[in-house]
Parts: C-alpha cells; structure tokens; sequence
C-alpha cells in the first residue's frame, strides 16, 4: 500500500455543520464543472441560433442520441468514480492507482467504439428524428464532426471521474474550464463569415471561416478531446493517489470489473432508458414544426443551467457516501446523504425562483427569433416548478450509488418515461392539440413522480441491505 493520503478527510468533520461545510465545499468545483460542461452544447445553441431557426434544429436533431452515447459514458464514469472512493477510503492506494489505469482503458475503448458508431448512423439518425430534408444533411455531417473527439474525450471524461472519486474535484474542473475557453474561440473563428466588430470606438476586421453548424462541431470536436488529453497528462505527471505510469499494467483487474459493472450496468441502463425515452420525447416535438423544435432545444439548454447544480451536488454525494463506506462508518454515510439531500432541494428551489422570473431575458441570450423566443420562454416557466423534485431525483441517486443501492433508479425512470411522460406527451400533441406546452407539462408530471420516488427510496433505509449484498 503507498504512504499517501487523501485529499478529502471526511471523518474529521463530526458535526452537521462541519459535514454541511465540506459537502458545500466539495460540491462548488463539481458544479462549476458541470456548469461549464453544460455550456459547451450552449454556446454552440446560442451561438448558431444567430445563424437562424433551421441551424439550431439542425444540431436539436441530433441531440438526444449524443446524449444516449453520453448516458453509457456516464455510467462508466459513475462506477469507477465509487471504485475509486472506496479505495481511497479504505487507504488502498495502490489499488486505487489500479482503477485509474482501469478506467483509462476502459474510457478510451468506449469512445473509439462511440465515434465508430456515431459516424455509421449520422445519415440516418436525423431522418429518423423527424428532420426537414434540407436540414437533415446539416445535422449529419454536425454529428461526424463532433463524433470525431470521442475517443479523447471520454476517456477523459471517465479519468475524470475516478479524479472526483479521490476526493479532487477541482482538478476535473479546471480541465473543463479550459475546454470551455477553447470552444468559444473555436466558434467564434470557425462559425461566422469575416466581419467588421466595434470595439471601443474603433472598427476590426475579425477573420471567421464561415462553417456555420459545421465549425460550431469543429470547435467541440476540438475542446472536448483537448480536455480528454489533459486529464491523462495530468495523471501521468502530476504526483497523486491515482498517479498513471505507463511502465505498470493496464490489465483489467477482474474483482474491479464486477464492481464497476455492478454500479456501472444499473446507471447505463436507467440513463440509456431516459435518453432513449427522450429521443422519442423529442420525435413528438418535431411534429410541431421547425420553429417549435427549436423553441423546445433552446429551452432545454437554458433549463440545463439550472439543474447543473444538482449535478454538482451528486458528483459530491456520490464521493462522500462512497468514501464513508469504504472507511466502514454506515452512520457517516448516513450522515451526508441527509445533508447533501437537504442543501440540493434548497438550491434547486431556489434556482426555480431565478428560471421563471428571468426566463425571457435568459432566452433572449440564445436567439433573436420572436417566435421561437416566445415558446422557449413559456416552456422554461413551465418546468421552472419541477426542479425540486428534478433535484431530489438528480441528487438522490447519486446518493443511492455511493450507498450501494444500484438498481432502484432503473425501473422508476422506466416507468416515469415510458408509461407517463410520454404517453402524455403524445396525448397533449398529438390528440389535445395542446401544442409544445402540453408536451413540457408531460415532463413536470415526470420529474415530480420521479423524484418522490427517489426519496422514499433513500429514506427507507434499504441502502443498507444492498450495500452488504453487493460490497461486503
């Protein structure tokens, strides 16, 4: 075992208030990050808004499924971000040192599969969603341009999360950070024509290549695998628990495997149930038009700021409770999953508050479009009231992984998605004519089921069981 220590000790932290503090504190680098993660797709949302309504529904069409492939990534991401916590927990580093080159190998192989597949079904993927014909070649050849970066990226995306698993949250931070910085020079060189800006008074000629769709996808292709690389040079050079070298094995340890796969499997098949549910949520919406997709992409972006706080809340939730029963203490556990429950819901509710009273200056920042601004901010109002419980579910499982309770948020998303919000949202469009309104009132009805069930679920104490039965 190596003599290092780690970065977070949550032991010593014996009171509410202590434990309140360091969950806060934790969370801060996994919200921004998330944050910033999120505005890769806004930028480029808002961005190429200013090109018109068929540009943006020419990157909407091809959302969902990126964000199947991104659902599997994430799984991956969740499992050996708790492999690696419980490691660290219990002080085996070297063991942990043997996740993280784990999760290297796995990480890439999953993004060389993923830009291989992704390149294959992009002619098809926008017929599929209902596109346009003159907008469907947009989106195709948008989604092999941004296919293109993910065999870094998601091999960094994962190294990422076996770094939070450790206890470092800002580390992953700072790498999105600069990715993000990348992306907004990228697309403000590759998207636009040449043009003429002022600039305290003066006139400059700014050079752009005028690749439209296609440049915004260049410059995410880009920062995202510039991010990916950074992660593992980082791991490779800087001194850490999770220190890679190339001169030890990256064979895959098979006691690691079934523990990644056990947490793994369960998030992969629960995310890859909502963004599939998602990709049809999404056909029913373009049966509405151009303008009414672009409406509800727009809206979607702009609501994923707002949530990505209670993202940043589970990464800290899943470390803290992975890392609590590692170290053997169920009652700390215990301890931070109510905590952390508490300071999401409060943050979501208040994050609700800020979404329906700004919601028409926040969507005017995507596009300049007056009917596509005025469904955007109807849609956004309206889902400012499920946040709350959007948050709890967020929030809630993540808790329930680090907990060792795996398989719950499976069949509840299943059920919510599949058997409510889109029977519903079929019903609203389709037979009441309720238009893009009804189709979003689907999805609050979704996310408030959604979220009580997984609070019940983390309050009835079952975590215990499943935790002895799965890590024991």
């Amino acid at each position: 075992m190596g003599k290092e220590t780690s970065k977070v000790d949550i032991v010593s932290a014996s009171t509410g208030a202590e434990r309140a503090k360091l969950a806060f504190i934790l969370s801060l680098p996994a919200i921004a990050e998330n944050l910033l993660i999120t505005l890769v797709g806004i930028i480029d949302t808002a961005m190429v808004g200013a090109l018109g309504a068929k540009a943006t529904t020419a990157v909407a069409l091809v959302q969902s499924p990126v964000w199947v492939v991104n659902a599997i990534a994430a799984a991956f991401n969740v499992g050996c971000s708790v492999l690696v916590a419980r490691y660290i927990g219990a002080r085996e580093y070297d063991d942990a040192r043997r996740g993280a080159r784990e999760t290297f190998v796995l990480g890439l192989g999953f993004g060389i599969f993923a830009f291989l597949l992704m390149w294959f079904l992009a002619p098809f993927i926008p017929v599929w969603m209902g596109g346009e014909p003159e907008v469907c070649p947009a989106s195709t050849s948008y989604l092999r341009i941004v296919s293109s970066g993910y065999p870094l990226y998601f091999m960094g995306l994962i190294l990422c999360g076996a770094i939070r698993g450790s206890g470092d949250t800002y580390t992953p931070m700072k790498i999105t950070a600069s990715a993000n910085l990348l992306n907004i020079i990228g697309n403000f060189f590759l998207i636009y024509e040449p043009r003429i800006v002022s600039l305290l008074g003066n006139e400059i000629n700014i050079w752009g290549a005028g690749f439209g769709v296609d440049g915004a996808a260049m410059a995410t292709a880009a920062s995202t695998a510039v991010s990916g690389a950074a992660a593992l040079i980082i791991l490779m050079f800087k001194g850490s628990e999770l220190k890679i070298s190339f001169r030890e094995s990256f064979k895959l340890d098979k006691k690691d495997l079934r523990q990644i796969v056990k947490v793994g499997f369960p998030t992969a098949v629960e995310r890859v149930t909502v963004n599939l549910g998602q990709v049809v949520f999404i056909r029913i919406v373009s049966t509405l038009g151009t303008v009414m997709l672009a409406a509800h992409h727009i809206a979607v972006s702009a609501e994923s700021v707002c949530y990505q706080p209670g993202y940043g809340m589970q990464s800290a939730g899943t470390m803290l409770t992975g890392q609590a029963l590692g170290a053997k203490n169920e009652e700390l556990a215990e301890s931070y999953s109510r905590i952390v429950m508490i300071m999401s819901v409060a943050i979501m509710a208040f994050n609700a508050f800020l979404m329906f009273v700004f919601a028409e200056p926040f969507i005017s920042l995507f596009t300049p479009d007056p009917e596509v601004k005025a469904n955007a901010i109807v849609a956004l109002r309206i889902v400012a009231f499920a946040q709350p419980f959007f948050g709890m579910y967020i929030v809630g499982t993540g808790l329930l992984r680090g907990l060792g309770d795996v398989k719950i948020a499976m069949p509840v998303s299943l059920i919510c998605m599949w058997f409510m919000r889109i029977p519903l949202a079929f019903a609203a469009v389709v037979i009441l004519n309720l238009g893009l309104s009804g189709a979003w009132i689907a999805m609050i009805i979704d996310l408030i089921v959604r979220g009580l069930f997984i609070l019940y679920r983390l309050h009835s104490g079952k975590w215990k069981e499943m935790y002895h039965r799965v890590f024991a």
